[in-house]
């Protein structure tokens, strides 16, 4: 019988390999030189950066404050009521709930509803999904993220209610 929920090991960031950290001086080095080739070119573009960055934030800020402040009242025991605990694995439901409140740009812990899309609702890029998240919640969960193609919801994860039923069908990784 699996341990409860509760009990399941937090995410732990892998370390950078030697060949990682030769990869980043390079392209810093590549960076210095092109800096000084470039300035302007790069001044210009840090300044843009800058900029949409200054003016979009307020924006996402409001979005997730007006979205926590409709749901304040809601935990994790309202998630997971949403779920066949008999069918679903809970260590899954926990760890995707988790994981998406540690990424979401919040000090609160927003309180995640499984009808949430993650593209319109979270703000979740494609990207967030399958570099980061999946990875974080494939570890604590001890699925494997092997034969994704094989899997039933594979291509058709946009809420989070289809990211937990999608790793409940993965197979548990045989080295944990």
């Amino acid at each position: 019988m699996n341990k409860a929920s509760r009990f399941m090991p937090k995410y732990v960031r892998k370390k950078a390999t030697p060949l990682a950290w030769l990869i980043v001086f390079s392209l810093l080095a590549l960076l210095a030189f092109f800096a000084t080739t470039y300035f302007l070119i790069i001044v210009g573009l840090f300044a843009l950066v800058m900029v949409l960055e200054f003016f979009g934030k307020p924006r996402e800020n409001e979005y997730y404050e007006n979205l926590y402040n409709s749901r304040r009242v809601l935990s994790i025991c309202d998630f997971a009521k949403e779920f066949d605990c008999k069918v679903v694995d809970t260590w899954i439901i926990r760890a995707v709930y988790e994981e998406i409140q540690e990424y979401l740009p919040l000090d609160e812990k927003m309180p995640i509803k499984s009808s949430d899309n993650l593209k319109t609702d979270l703000r979740l890029d494609d990207d967030d999904l399958d570099l980061d998240l999946a990875e974080q919640i494939s570890q604590r969960t001890g699925r494997t993220m092997e034969n994704c193609e094989n899997n039933p919801y594979y291509g058709k994860v946009f809420t989070v209610k289809d990211l937990v039923l999608f790793f409940n069908y993965q197979a548990l990784n045989n080295a944990t």
